[in-house]
């Protein structure tokens, strides 16, 4: 009857999170570049491995079978939160300080905590002439920085090509940092829709994409998808709350009926 408590409980953190989740999805439909957000979930004798992995007990027999049985021993766990790195739809502005990469890579922009990764290309320029990400002010890389330090200076003769050559009366001066990464699952979230790389993984130069300037990246936020599945995970956990209920609702009664025995 416990089992039953802790593999009901156990499936209602996970419909929670997803709740959450999806929420924080659905509340950023509408931001550029977004990407949306999962939750992978693994059972109990998937997190330990199967009947010949390191046990309490000796492997190979009716005990261990036992003691990893699905429907003895199915709690279910978090496994890690994803991100969906699909790219969304690009969409003209006609502004020509909005930039989307069609295919792969990000755009470096410089923070106060180091260079961060983003596919947000809404641009301007601040008062000394320099090209900064909208709302935030960050300024936007180019391969100069990484040479000499200096960032991308935007007059009106400054035009940009498909490769991301930023060009001056026709001359190339500089190009915009585009970089990718080989493992998406080593970039981390870290606020104003920015990236980090994490265990050790390095930005590397690449060519697989196509700048359009005059667009911006939606979203890649599926809003019916995401409210069929927050409906779904709101009645799962429901569905899990009753389930223990119920078992309260027995396992009390017996409690009390023991106690009176002894």
């Amino acid at each position: 009857m416990l089992s039953g408590i802790y593999t009901s409980a156990s499936a209602m953190i996970i419909a929670a999170q997803r709740v959450n989740n999806i929420a924080n999805n659905i509340a950023n439909a509408n931001t550029i570049g977004f990407k949306s957000e999962g939750i992978n979930q693994k059972s109990w004798s998937e997190v330990n491995g199967y009947a010949n992995a390191n046990l309490p007990i000796p492997p190979d027999t009716k005990l261990a079978a036992n003691f990893i049985n699905e429907t003895v021993n199915s709690v279910v766990h978090m496994d890690k939160d994803y991100i969906n790195f699909s790219q969304g739809s690009l969409e003209q502005t006609g502004n020509k300080l909005d930039f989307a990469i069609e295919g792969k890579g990000f755009f470096a922009v410089l923070t106060p905590n180091g260079i961060q990764y983003t596919r947000d290309g809404q641009f301007g320029i601040n008062n000394q002439g320099i090209l900064v990400q909208r709302g935030t002010n960050y300024p936007v890389l180019g391969d100069n920085y990484f040479k000499n330090g200096k960032f991308i200076k935007v007059s009106s003769q400054t035009t940009f090509s498909q490769t991301g050559a930023v060009l001056e009366n026709g001359a190339q001066v500089d190009t915009i940092a585009i970089r990718d990464f080989n493992n998406y699952a080593n970039l981390r979230k870290v606020g104003d829709n920015c990236f980090v790389p994490v265990n050790n993984m390095q930005p590397q130069l690449t060519a697989s994409f196509t700048l359009k300037e005059g667009y911006l990246e939606q979203s890649n936020v599926n809003i019916v998808k995401e409210m069929v599945e927050l409906i779904q995970n709101q009645r799962s956990y429901d569905s899990y709350q009753k389930v223990i209920s119920t078992f309260a609702n027995q396992l009390v009664p017996n409690t009390i009926q023991i106690g009176s025995l002894t």
